[in-house]
């Protein structure tokens, strides 16, 4: 009597597994048969202004700001003048200093957002074509080409006014400037390239 009591619970355990492992090959090859989503990163910049450019990098470009162009001087002793310009009592600057610096950046400032602006045209252009469908290889060519080209003039300006804002200050403002910044341990002494 207990062997039927225990052969009958096995078979039903058996039974149990076995539905499990039919039911899980089922459910299995359902799932393979169907893709699995993988949702784009990109998915975000489907309803931005320009589709693909996020909303920081065109209000970067609307109001001249540096957005990284500036990188290669900022963190090697070339300061720019809108942090010199927030830094004005840290780095003792003279009145004389100040109203330099202050005509540099409002110099570079409307220069920047115009080209911010026609980068802005151009690639909203860009954007268009490729979803009306209306590109072709030739205009999508010339297209770029005239957008590099003012991303590379936009970069010359906040660039070259990190140039022109060294001859401005002092080697020891730049050090102060560098320490301030948090670039102290990789920024090189430029006082080498100034006048002073």
């Amino acid at each position: 009597m207990q062997h039927k009591r225990v052969f009958g619970l096995m078979a039903a355990i058996c039974g149990v597994v076995l539905l499990a492992l039919i039911m899980g090959m089922g459910s299995g090859a359902s799932a393979q048969g169907e893709p699995t989503p993988t949702p784009s990163a990109y998915g975000e910049l489907l309803d931005t202004e320009i589709r693909g450019i996020d909303p920081a990098t065109i209000e970067g470009y609307r109001t001249g700001a540096g957005l990284g162009m500036a990188l290669p001087a900022e963190l090697n002793g070339y300061p720019g003048p809108r942090h010199v310009l927030d830094l004005v009592n840290e780095l003792e600057l003279t009145s004389g200093q100040q109203t330099q610096i202050q005509a540099l950046f409002d110099d570079m400032l409307p220069q920047a957002i115009a080209l911010g602006e026609q980068i802005l045209d151009q690639e909203a252009g860009l954007e268009l074509a490729f979803r009306e469908g209306t590109i072709d290889e030739e205009w999508l060519r010339d297209r770029l080409i005239s957008i590099e080209s003012l991303k590379a003039e936009l970069r010359f300006v906040h660039l070259r006014t990190h140039l022109v804002t060294l001859e401005v200050l002092t080697p020891h403002q730049v050090q102060l400037y560098n320490t301030v910044r948090g670039y102290n341990a990789s920024a090189e002494d430029h006082s080498a390239h100034q006048g002073h």
